[in-house]
């Protein structure tokens, strides 16, 4: 039996004047005693936040048919392709400690134009990040930071150029009454309720397919069929995707087919949704494991096309297996014996005597900085070293 994994995510209400629920603000959250937030990567504990809500537990479950406020990071936020969640479930909530850049600005907003409401979090009107205001859709304010001067003054200001207003913190009927009083629209915080834990289950996530497919999305010769096969063969991969599209699907059309849902996906809601399930944390490993492993089978790939050598997806699998066992703990062996894999692979793997055993060596000499290995077919070490970087920079493109 399947050990299912507990997941967690914080929700808040967030009224509005009428003190109806508007929406909720989802929360990371690590366990289900400690009802605060745990310090991790930004970015780890937004990944989580959106898979656990969207994937695991289900958005309906979580917040009905309300929106949701998810905290983004500047990381997030500079990433190019489209979010995989639905812009009318989502409010993008920017972090107060972004830097304001022209990169940062143009992503805001593409992601409003693509649809998005955007908003401002801890906004304590600070002068560095004013250019967002005017790309900005409500502006949440710390009115425990914000004296009520500072308060009225920006609040008339703000108000007049047509950004709605959320006061957070809120503790008190009188902090309430004020609030509404000088004209903020919605409010959040203790004084009407403290946020509440839902918890969840899933299966754990096969490592290597979330890699697999992370890897695939970015390859420009991928199809859909492909991507298709990689996420049919891990249940998990295959429940988190039917349960979203399930959820968030407009039209009262049955998926047929993983085929079909990864279809009616896209590719460029593939990219986002594998790039959250590697950020979320699926493996217990170092990022680095997972850099290497890509590094390495994108080298093996671009050594083999220059050798001439077909298909050259099964020299990429040779790069992407030779961590293997350090990603799962396990001898090489016993691993290789459960995947199928076929001779070429397998020898390369664990004896390196074939041509792709040698390419993977090679790789290995340059990441160790050695000159002494064993140069693959004609290739000078010139060639090597360019394909070497070009899979270095496939990856950060992939990863970054």
């Amino acid at each position: 039996m399947t050990n299912l994994i507990d997941v967690y995510v914080g929700r808040q209400p967030i009224f509005d004047i009428a003190l109806k629920t508007f929406a909720y603000e989802l929360l990371f959250r690590a366990n289900h005693e400690d009802n605060h937030a745990v310090i991790i990567g930004g970015d780890s504990a937004s990944a989580q936040v959106m898979m656990h809500a969207f994937g695991d537990i289900g958005i309906k479950d979580v917040a009905g048919n309300h929106k949701v406020f998810i905290n983004f990071t500047e990381g997030l936020l500079l990433r190019e392709y489209q979010p995989f969640f639905p812009n009318n479930k989502v409010i993008i909530e920017i972090l107060e400690n972004v830097t304001v850049t022209p990169s940062l600005l143009a992503a805001v907003k593409k992601l409003r134009a693509s649809g998005y409401v955007i908003a401002l979090d801890d906004y304590v009107f600070n002068a560095q990040l004013q250019p967002l205001e005017s790309l900005t859709d409500i502006i949440k304010v710390d009115i425990l930071r914000v004296g009520p001067r500072q308060l009225i003054e920006h609040v008339k200001r703000l108000k007049g150029q047509g950004v709605k207003l959320l006061a957070e913190k809120v503790e008190t009927q009188a902090h309430f009454e004020f609030c509404k009083k000088i004209g903020f629209d919605y409010f959040q915080g203790y004084f009407f309720a403290k946020p509440v834990i839902i918890k969840g289950q899933r299966l754990p996530t096969n490592k290597v397919s979330v890699l697999e497919l992370l890897a695939s999305v970015y390859d420009p010769d991928v199809d859909m069929q492909m991507l298709s096969n990689i996420i049919s063969r891990d249940v998990s991969l295959s429940q988190k995707l039917l349960k979203f599209l399930a959820q968030n699907l407009e039209g009262n059309h049955k998926i047929t087919s993983i085929h079909d849902a990864v279809v009616r996906f896209g590719l460029n809601r593939l990219k986002s949704w594998a790039s959250m399930l590697v950020l979320s944390g699926v493996d217990d490993k170092p990022e680095e494991l997972y850099q290497t492993s890509l590094t390495r089978a994108k080298y093996c790939e671009l050594v083999a096309d220059k050798l001439g050598l077909r298909p050259k997806e099964r020299y990429f699998t040779v790069g992407l297996f030779s961590a293997f066992d350090a990603l799962m703990d396990q001898q090489l062996g016993e691993l290789l014996a459960k995947l199928n894999l076929d001779e070429v692979i397998y020898e390369a793997l664990m004896t390196r005597q074939n041509t792709a055993g040698i390419i993977l060596q090679s790789v290995k000499g340059l990441e160790l900085g050695q000159t002494d290995f064993v140069l693959p077919g004609d290739c000078t070490p010139a060639d090597l070293s360019q394909c070497y970087l070009q899979a270095m920079q496939f990856t950060q493109s992939v990863v970054a």
